[in-house]
């Protein structure tokens, strides 16, 4: 076997840096210095051939070391997904306010799609998140127990699998862990304060004992738990309104309190709309806007909302390993998350209410009314029953037992995985039975424009929803064996093969409780039911290097998988590595992946919901003005609803991608990288852009449904349908619009990852740097098959941007009791959505985030450590989107809690109690 001799220096920035974690492209570089007598052969994240960590230079890995990313600043694994300059992450706990996305976080390499980036626990997978069916969670990842992280930034299809297009993220678990180890964490928010506005805890206490090497098994345990408090947008001036009218943002809803109601006209029996206390309405949170509305209020909902969810996160984590005799050893893991994410919005919007002229809350002297006709289409917001909070919770659970060793030449791994995910959310305070409300409205005893009785508080307080909407399952069952060898020797060493088979089954159920759903149409939900969708997966791979001279090296790979409800797909792979001297080496690789729609995209259920944007209706409130038919509280900047889901009719998504790259290391202490890819995913799978429907409405009115169009006993089940009095389906308003899931078009993108690390002696400590950055130079997709291509790098185009530039920048200086650690990462700017008039254009700003730290080791068994995170408290650059919930800046990509401190505190008790 052939072994790599790895300059020292350069082997102690790869311990020691989480930032830059070079140790996969640098390796080769350093020929001088005399190697270890003997270097453990182990799998490196993008290869199934067990080799030395310093003969994987052909490939773009990046490693971080958990101890450093905890020293400047992280402290989940969504802020470690945040700190991988190749992701352009936009899910995140943050999101669940507003949309049902049950608090899950996705990891999104090359900005492709959370299913399309394959994320592993210790090389295997783990299920599917339980609503989604496609990707992974997060979350479920056990934060505490992981030593480094691995990101494979090319595609790996040929070797893990074919939904591998974007890349791969392999957490890495502690191996041998010995002793008893408690930590504990706390955060406070410079504004705001501890857990009043956004502070939060975490608790953690590891175990282990036994030394493989001594005793010949190792087990060990970690707990953790981590809470975070909400944080009110109204604690945060950039968050706490949707209206700021010198920059073109008028982000409201026509429900509001008082509420808005439709009469008719004295005059000449038309419909028209309107509001007790309109024009002054009821500031600060109903409004008064003419670019909207001559005769209603508005609702500035962003007022009412948290900005950052209560969220609570349990891991509980188990690994022993025993060695077998022989070589051999056995691994046995188990995981368990528990997580609750808390999301409070504005008050319940209930429409499409009625009142009877028997009401002794009719309005009669409301100017021109015709009091003998009844009010309709009342838009309450519900104020008195408080916020709605919904509480989301998911779970996951696997179990891995693993035995390697080696048979007659042959390095060998196999093992057996289980995992499910659960996930489900519900109303748990502020929303309420429609049904419930028109009765109290009907029998006089509710009072939708102004102050209510006692008897009809309590009413409201009665008509409060609680349960469980739906559930969602995912599970996947595996079995898996690997096998790698030398082979013959060539000029520049061994070459060697690996082989191996998989099989695995998922499945997916998601129910809903129907009653539940339909008596609160403001969840924008639906009655569905997925039952026991299954598929299985089964695979052969192998694998060969060829060291041709000693300069070349050359790597082949070939994966076919035969799914039961797609067929066979053969993805082949090519890599080579060419060491032009000692200190330079160029690299590269080219292979094809293949995607099979997620059982989600498949049989996801079709069900309303509500848009992401407001919008104004094209035909009846054109450029924000209403037209002769149209209805303000109905028609004007409102959220439409969707229809959203499933599709059995998709078809598979394929690419195509390359990566060529360079390492140099001019000095013995100073390296740099740099890695062009490139990558065509072909018929790509999204629910069409809500977006592009209204950008273009000329083309794509055939997927805006409106009320006449449909019969009266399906308009019955769409909120806008049910606004105008008559029949169901007697006006002509949007009923909803067509998202489904589709084969969109193609996408192609394309860019440089760069990284640079340095290490010095200075007369006061070692001084480490790293360098991080990913430079996208093109992001093209297309909309539609065939259509033409839209650039999103620099644009937000539908529903995101994508940034060119992703920078991370860390220091660190190591004395002996002391660290200090700087780490500063930095987000390019964009044009925004600019869903305005032409004068309110926007550009969003870049966005840099300083992190300093210190940690201290004095103290023997003790560690102290203090954080200050966005040191200088920058806050988020003005955004005028409308895709999530949160106004006046994008939380997708920015941290709106501003300067925060936190201590760390972790003791050591296994010497006390003689555990080592």
């Amino acid at each position: 076997m052939k072994t790599h001799k790895l300059n020292p220096t350069m082997k102690q920035i790869v311990t020691a840096f989480g930032i830059a974690g070079l140790v996969l492209e640098a390796s080769s570089l350093a020929f001088a210095q005399q190697a270890p007598a003997s270097l453990e052969r182990i799998e490196i994240t993008g290869s199934a051939i067990r080799r030395t960590i310093e003969s994987q230079e052909a490939l773009p890995v990046t490693v971080f070391s958990m101890d450093e990313l905890r020293a400047t600043g992280v402290t989940s694994t969504e802020e470690i997904v945040q700190r991988i300059t190749a992701s352009q992450s936009s899910t995140g706990a943050s999101q669940n306010i507003g949309s049902a996305t049950y608090g899950a976080t996705y990891a999104n390499l090359r900005g492709l799609g959370g299913n399309k980036t394959l994320v592993l626990l210790n090389g295997r997978r783990l299920a599917f998140f339980g609503t989604t069916a496609g990707a992974v969670d997060l979350n479920a990842i056990p934060f505490a127990a992981l030593e480094r992280v691995e990101i494979l930034r090319d595609g790996a299809s040929a070797v893990y699998g074919t939904d591998a297009v974007g890349g791969v993220i392999n957490f890495i678990t502690k191996r041998n862990y010995q002793g008893l180890d408690l930590v504990t964490e706390r955060t406070f928010p410079s504004n705001g304060g501890g857990d009043g506005g956004g502070g939060s805890r975490r608790v953690t206490i590891s175990g282990g004992k036994g030394s493989l090497e001594q005793d010949g098994y190792n087990i060990w345990f970690s707990a953790d738990e981590r809470t975070q408090r909400a944080l009110p947008a109204l604690s945060r001036d950039f968050a706490a309104t949707g209206v700021i009218p010198n920059l073109g943002l008028f982000k409201t809803s026509g429900t509001t309190f008082p509420a808005n109601f439709n009469y008719f006209k004295l005059a000449d029996g038309k419909l028209a709309g309107g509001n007790i206390t309109a024009p002054g309405c009821a500031p600060p949170t109903s409004l008064f806007l003419t670019s909207l509305s001559s005769t209603n209020c508005r609702y500035d909902y962003s007022a009412a909302i948290d900005i950052i969810p209560e969220t609570v996160n349990r891991t509980q984590t188990a690994k022993g390993t025993f060695r077998l005799g022989g070589g051999h050893l056995l691994t046995v893991e188990f995981l368990n998350s528990d997580n609750k994410n808390v999301a409070r919005v504005a008050p319940d919007p209930v429409t499409g209410l009625t009142m009877p002229i028997t009401s002794p809350f009719y309005p009669k002297t409301f100017p021109g009314i015709d009091a003998s006709q009844a009010l309709s289409g009342i838009g309450w917001r519900m104020v008195p029953a408080g916020q709605r909070e919904n509480t989301s919770f998911a779970k996951a659970q696997r179990f891995v037992a693993d035995v390697t060793g080696t048979l007659s030449n042959w390095d060998y791994k196999a093992g057996f995985y289980a995992a499910t995910s659960e996930a489900g959310d519900g109303p748990t305070n502020g929303y309420v039975y429609k049904s419930a409300i028109q009765s109290g409205i009907t029998s006089g005893k509710l009072n939708p424009f102004g102050a209510n009785t006692a008897e009809g508080l309590a009413l409201i307080q009665a008509a409060k929803a609680f349960g469980t909407f739906g559930v969602g399952k995912g599970r996947v069952t595996g079995v898996d064996v690997r096998a790698n060898r030398d082979l013959f020797n060539m000029a520049g060493g061994a070459a060697a093969i690996a082989v191996g088979v998989d099989s695995r089954r998922e499945s997916y159920s998601n129910d809903t409780d129907d009653a539940l759903v339909r008596g609160v149409p403001s969840a924008g939900r639906a009655p569905y039911h997925v039952n026991d969708k299954s598929r299985e997966v089964s695979a052969l791979m192998t694998e060969a290097i060829f060291p041709v001279s000693k300069e070349l090296e050359l790597q082949a790979a070939l994966r076919i998988d035969q799914y039961s409800d797609f067929g066979n797909s053969t993805n082949p792979k090519l890599g080579f590595r060419y060491t032009a001297s000692p200190a330079l080496i160029f690299r590269g690789s080219a292979n094809t992946g293949f995607h099979a729609p997620t059982l989600d995209d498949l049989y996801g259920p079709q069900a309303g919901t509500f848009s992401a944007d407001a919008y104004n209706d094209p035909v009846l409130c054109p450029g924000g003005k209403v037209a002769a038919a149209g209805l303000a509280t109905r028609d004007c900047g409102q959220q439409v609803q969707a229809l959203q889901g499933g599709n059995p009719a998709l078809k598979p998504e394929k690419s195509k991608s390359f990566t060529l790259g360079t390492a140099f290391q001019p000095q013995r202490n100073l390296i740099f990288t740099a890695d062009y890819w490139n990558i065509m995913l072909e018929s790509s799978i999204g629910g069409f852009p809500e977006q592009t429907i209204f950008s273009d409405i000329a083309r794509y009115g055939n997927k805006v449904v409106r009320c006449n169009e449909l019969s009266a006993t399906e308009a019955a089940t769409w909120e806008r349908c049910l606004v105008a009095p008559g029949a169901a389906n007697g006006n002509n308003s949007i009923a909803y619009v067509k998202t489904l899931s589709d084969n969109l078009g193609n996408t192609k993108t394309d860019g440089v990852d760069l990284t640079a690390a340095w290490q010095t002696a200075t007369p006061i400590g070692r001084l480490n740097v790293g360098y991080d950055a990913t430079y996208i130079r093109s992001y093209k997709y297309q909309r539609e098959p065939n259509g033409e291509y839209i650039q999103n790098v620099g644009s937000y185009q539908d529903a995101s941007p994508i940034f060119r530039w992703k920078h991370g920048l860390s220091m660190i200086l190591t004395q002996s009791n002391l660290r200090y650690s700087l780490a500063v990462r930095n987000l390019s700017g964009y044009t925004d959505q600019n869903l305005v008039e032409p004068q309110y254009v926007n550009q969003v700003k870049s966005y840099t985030l300083t992190n300093l730290g210190i940690n201290y080791t004095g103290i023997k068994n003790l560690n102290l450590g203090l954080l200050v995170s966005n040191l200088l408290d920058i806050k988020p650059p003005f955004s005028n989107q409308g895709t999530v919930f949160q106004q006046g800046y994008d939380p997708r990509y920015t941290d709106p809690l501003g300067r925060a401190f936190t201590l760390r505190a972790a003791y050591k008790f296994g010497e006390i109690l003689g555990l080592r």
